[in-house]
């Protein structure tokens, strides 16, 4: 699969499984751990939502786009990630020197008080016994929410600008980052539509097809650093052969991938 974190965006008209295919993206990366999904339709997707089991939790379904403290409230949540992991990591350091002297010749009655409390209490726990969790933004369906317009599209922009780097530690640890992923139906659009500096910063598209020419042009023109258009079309029209099949583009392909496109998920092809 691809490179994590992400800036991934799954553009197509209702109806093409724009949801199931954002699903089974996030089934077959398998290294993700904790969802946060962010759309208006989370009661009529439930069963689709349910399906990823506890990696995502009912207190990380936000469904008001208009809450001005959405996207803040979840960067709070990925530095608490951190704090945690900072947490144990320290506690495992004390443990396991308490447990050193407990087990050494020394006296007992002559070992730190903290050092015998530590040793008893037991081993730290962690969610995620002491690795970096993988973390994962949803956004479904925000489009002309305020998520898109004014000051929250500044936001917006400004978060996928950061991705790679919130959790961030104070030392050369590499931070936890987010991947963030966008449901969309329109790839461009006048107003309340995906930043076009966010569009720019993408490292994945998948794109189911279109029926407008125009709209099929504009997206060539943006990843025209990929392909020209003439290419990217006949690209397209090699990916979209069933009705729910997409083309899958990502823009950071791995040393050992054949092709920066495929069809769906699993099938290569080559550029012309």
């Amino acid at each position: 699969m691809n490179k994590l974190p992400m800036l991934c965006c799954v553009c197509g008209r209702r109806g093409l499984g724009k949801g199931v295919a954002t699903h089974a993206l996030i089934e077959n990366l398998k290294v993700i751990d904790r969802i946060f999904y962010a759309g208006p339709a989370a009661d009529s997707n439930s069963s689709l939502l349910h399906q990823l089991g506890g990696k995502l939790s009912p207190k990380d379904v936000y469904t008001d786009l208009n809450d001005k403290s959405l996207l803040t409230d979840i960067v709070a949540k990925v530095d608490a990630e951190r704090d945690d992991l900072v947490r144990y990591r320290e506690e495992m350091k004390r443990y396991k020197a308490a447990s050193h002297r407990v087990q050494s010749e020394e006296p007992l009655f002559s070992l730190r008080d903290e050092d015998l409390l530590s040793f008893h209490a037991g081993p730290p726990k962690h969610r995620w016994n002491g690795r970096a969790p993988c973390l994962l933004l949803w956004l479904d369906d925000i489009l002309a929410s305020s998520l898109t317009v004014g000051r929250g599209a500044k936001e917006l922009a400004s978060l996928c600008f950061r991705h790679r780097h919130l959790g961030a530690f104070k030392d050369k640890t590499p931070s936890l980052g987010l991947s963030i992923v966008f449901n969309v139906q329109a790839f461009r659009t006048g107003v309340g539509g995906v930043p076009k500096a966010v569009r720019a910063n993408l490292t994945m598209l998948m794109l189911f097809k279109t029926r407008s020419a125009d709209e099929l042009k504009a997206v060539a023109q943006e990843v025209a650093h990929f392909a020209n258009e003439e290419a990217f079309v006949q690209v397209c029209e090699t990916a979209w052969i069933e009705r729910h099949d997409f083309l899958f583009c990502d823009f950071e392909p791995k040393p050992n991938h054949p092709s920066p496109f495929r069809r769906n998920f699993d099938e290569w092809i080559r550029g012309p």
